[in-house]
């Protein structure tokens, strides 16, 4: 089934990192456990349209979201092969209404890649170890969201942020 269908899927406009990144997965197996956490990404993001999350996660779930609006917006809702990835990725059955109603009118007429991904500034809090052991962290995280969301853009502050770069560096 795989050869009929790979030969009629475009290629994804968005970056794929050849290397796996590192998934913190305690409550799941390997390699299972990788695909549960991008499952619920996937998930909150179509769910929410915009989700702040760790870099490394959002890099990973970023093509799966990507490929899903893709088949989406080609093939239709019709498709047998488009309704059974969204059944698998979109735990929550009603998304698959909001894919096909709100998501895919949305973005039809737009290019790819439909998501984007924006760097959060980075915050430093203090994680325990133990009781007494204060540990200095800091977290870095993106805002992955699908294009065309009715959220106000986070694209000024990632051109002030890039800016601000130019100019330390330069």
């Amino acid at each position: 089934m795989t050869t009929k269908i790979v030969p009629s899927l475009p290629k994804i406009k968005a970056y794929i990192g050849h290397i796996p990144q590192r998934l913190k997965n305690g409550h799941f197996e390997n390699p299972r456990g990788r695909l549960e956490i991008l499952r619920r990404i996937v998930t909150q993001l179509v769910r929410e349209e915009r989700v702040e999350i760790k870099r490394n996660r959002a890099v990973e779930a970023r093509p799966y979201t990507e490929r899903l609006l893709q088949l989406s917006i080609t093939r239709g809702p019709d498709d047998e092969y488009t309704n059974k990835m969204l059944d698998w990725w979109l735990m929550e059955p009603h998304l698959k209404g909001k894919v096909f109603d709100e998501l895919v009118p949305r973005l039809k007429d737009t290019d790819e890649p439909y998501t984007s991904l924006y760097s959060l500034p980075t915050m430093h809090i203090t994680a325990y170890k133990d009781k007494n052991i204060q540990k200095p962290k800091k977290l870095s995280s993106v805002s992955l969201e699908i294009n065309g969301h009715p959220f106000p853009s986070l694209q000024p502050l990632e051109d002030a942020r890039l800016l601000l770069l130019r100019e330390n560096f330069l």
